[in-house]
């Protein structure tokens, strides 16, 4: 009788990207607790998402039962005073202060979107095998992978429509960390004509979006006219395709954050969007949590800040920021060409050998490569 409960985002729930932080938190809080997980419900999502995960339509019954019994919450401020990041470091830590872990019975609950994808980490595999497991991901994913050509990059860009609380910031709007924006269409035509230009037609790009849209359309038109439309429910597959992308532009959304939080891949952001603080752009760096001495905000500040713009602290290796903040008329980061160009070699069947092909014998190419060396000092000191 030991459970936790993972509250869902408003009465009647909220979208995926926003759903994944208590389910995740709820997963984490239930293998740290040895307890049953219950919730998020999907049964009265406005969205419907009982279809994607076959879930009962009554499942909030039970969620909202256990919620009116005495129970404990696990709140941002109980999260925030254990000092911890992980999630299940936090409420294990808490769990003991307050002698919960030891009872036989119990109900805990937890939510919210506070804490960050850094606190929900350990729950990314969790994620992705329901999110694999739900209707037709599997059949959609592999009707867009087979038609793929894996000599070539795969851009997955996500533009969000208008609509639930969405709206283009003002021209006398200041743009810098606020979310629910719509990025303006230029801004995707300026950045996927860059990556077009950088890498030709060893480059290929997928739209998505929440709904049919006159940016999206053209953005189709003029990179992927052939992108056919799929059948069926796509929320879960689509998240997973932009995941599983080389590269994802995105919009201000969850959805797009969590299509980049389940990659671990890199991205481009709407640059306008960033908050700009001493040469150091922050996604969530005005939060009043990341203000903080200790904060993962400031921390991550210091060490970029001392390990320089481009290089590591040890001075030589260069630095791959997974996100890559761009405005219209921005270049593409030498860092992020560099990447990708990595990328397509080490997708190229011809560089792997569980595909029959070929990696070359590197002890023998350090020998060579020492020999030329040898040579020219030689023959530059033969010279003086």
């Amino acid at each position: 009788m030991r459970f936790v409960v993972a509250q869902r985002s408003g009465r009647r729930g909220e979208g995926l990207g926003n759903e994944i932080f208590p389910w995740a938190k709820g997963w984490i809080a239930s293998q740290a607790l040895d307890a049953h997980l219950v919730g998020p419900s999907m049964g009265i999502n406005k969205r419907r998402y009982w279809r994607n995960f076959r879930t009962s339509r009554l499942d909030f019954v039970l969620e909202d039962a256990l919620l009116r019994l005495p129970h404990f919450a696990f709140t941002e401020e109980d999260y925030l005073s254990t000092g911890k990041i992980d999630f299940g470091e936090a409420i294990s830590q808490w769990a003991w202060s307050r002698g919960i872990a030891g009872r036989r019975a119990f109900v805990v609950s937890v939510g919210g979107m506070w804490g960050g994808y850094g606190s929900i980490r350990s729950a990314r595999l969790f994620l992705l095998s329901h999110l694999l497991a739900s209707r037709d991901a599997l059949r959609n994913l592999y009707e867009v992978h087979s038609k793929l050509n894996r000599k070539k990059l795969f851009v997955a860009v996500h533009i969000r429509s208008g609509g639930e609380g969405f709206s283009a910031p003002r021209r006398d709007e200041n743009a810098r960390g606020k979310f629910n924006i719509l990025v303006p269409g230029d801004w995707y035509f300026w950045v996927c004509e860059a990556l077009r230009g950088e890498f030709g037609d060893r480059i290929q790009f997928r739209f998505f979006t929440d709904r049919k849209n006159p940016d999206c359309e053209e953005a189709i038109r003029r990179f992927n006219p052939m992108q056919f439309a799929q059948t069926g429910i796509t929320e879960c597959s689509d998240l997973l395709l932009m995941a599983h992308a080389d590269l994802r532009v995105c919009s201000v959304s969850s959805y797009s954050l969590a299509a980049s939080f389940l990659s671990d891949g890199p991205y481009i952001w709407y640059e306008p969007q960033l908050t700009l603080s001493e040469g150091l752009y922050t996604l969530w760096g005005d939060e009043e949590a990341q203000k903080k001495r200790v904060s993962p905000a400031i921390l991550s500040k210091e060490f970029v800040g001392r390990s320089g713009a481009l290089r590591s602290i040890d001075g030589r290796s260069p630095i791959s920021f997974l996100g890559v903040p761009m405005g219209i008329g921005d270049p593409l980061p030498e860092h992020l060409v560099e990447h990708l160009e990595r990328r397509l070699y080490s997708s190229d069947s011809r560089t792997n050998p569980l595909e029959y092909g070929c990696v070359p014998h590197f002890s023998s190419c350090m020998d060579e490569a020492q020999d030329e060396q040898a040579a020219c000092v030689a023959g530059k000191g033969y010279g003086q």
